[in-house]
């Protein structure tokens, strides 16, 4: 298998994992500030470990790209989780990881990624997995906010994959991309906890969730980025960003959510995308 691609599925179980803690951590009434806050001092640590692991903790021009990142990333994480809040992972998570198609396309246009067939298939088939298996039971009378915030959600992803290009290109290490994404979520963290003014959780699921999303998110963006450095966005992105599939079977075996023959067709899109993307 290729490097790029195993990293990719890497990223993809990381994710799945970190999107099923946002639903299932909403029975415990998750509040936004401390969620945000918590996550991100675990994200921090974990992400300059993985950093200093790598040898990859230096400086270079691209790394600003990971500090804007941050901003976006914030932002994305905590529509996500305002999103799941009000409707089922199963529906709205696929919506937000079609943000591969987001990235995807970004770097076709302005990079000068190349677009072949089998790529062009599986972008394809990884959007009708998407439409069919999470977003129709939403266009068929959803709750509308959460729609809208699932799609922000995907569309500030879609950036922040094409600013993990454009931060290698300039010469940052994929893990100090990682690093900076999370010092610049860090200074967008405080000052919103800040404002909304509400209790940081000392013990209990409200804790350990968000410590554990930290982790999760850190160490799937420096999979991300070190399979950047291995193949193109275009094949790498759409492979991680099918983590709704992990997300779908964990709500529908441990939250009860429904699998109806429309999401069941949605999985087996997701998987034949998957597949062309390996082969391309």
């Amino acid at each position: 298998m290729p490097p790029e691609v195993l990293l990719a599925l890497i990223s993809l179980a990381l994710l799945g994992v970190n999107d099923f803690l946002y639903k299932w951590g909403q029975r415990w009434e998750l509040r936004d500030g401390p969620f945000m806050l918590v996550q991100n001092l675990a994200y921090v640590p974990n992400a300059f470990a993985l950093a200093w692991l790598r040898g990859e903790l230096a400086w270079a021009p691209g790394v600003l790209f990971g500090l804007l990142n941050g901003l976006l990333a914030f932002t994305a994480f905590l529509f996500l989780l305002m999103a799941v809040r009000r409707g089922e992972a199963v529906a709205l998570v696929p919506i937000v990881r079609l943000n591969f198609a987001v990235t995807a396309a970004l770097t076709i246009a302005f990079l000068g990624e190349s677009l072949t067939w089998a790529k062009g298939a599986g972008l394809l088939l990884a959007a009708l997995a998407i439409l069919i298996g999470g977003g129709g039971a939403l266009f068929a009378g959803g709750d509308r906010r959460a729609l809208l915030l699932a799609v922000g959600a995907m569309c500030l992803f879609g950036f922040v994959g094409l600013f993990y290009k454009l931060g290698l290109r300039f010469g940052a290490p994929p893990a100090a991309i990682t690093a900076a994404q999370g010092a610049g979520v860090f200074l967008t963290a405080v000052p919103f906890a800040l404002w909304r003014r509400e209790p940081i959780p000392r013990r209990g699921p409200p804790l350990w969730i968000p410590l554990a999303c930290g982790v999760l998110t850190s160490s799937s963006y420096v999979a991300l980025a070190v399979a950047f450095t291995h193949g193109e966005a275009v094949v790498v992105a759409p492979i991680a960003q099918l983590s709704f599939v992990l997300t779908g079977v964990l709500a529908v075996a441990l939250l009860g959510e429904r699998l109806t023959p429309r999401k069941g067709a949605g999985v087996a899109f997701a998987a034949a995308s998957v597949a062309l993307f390996a082969r391309a």
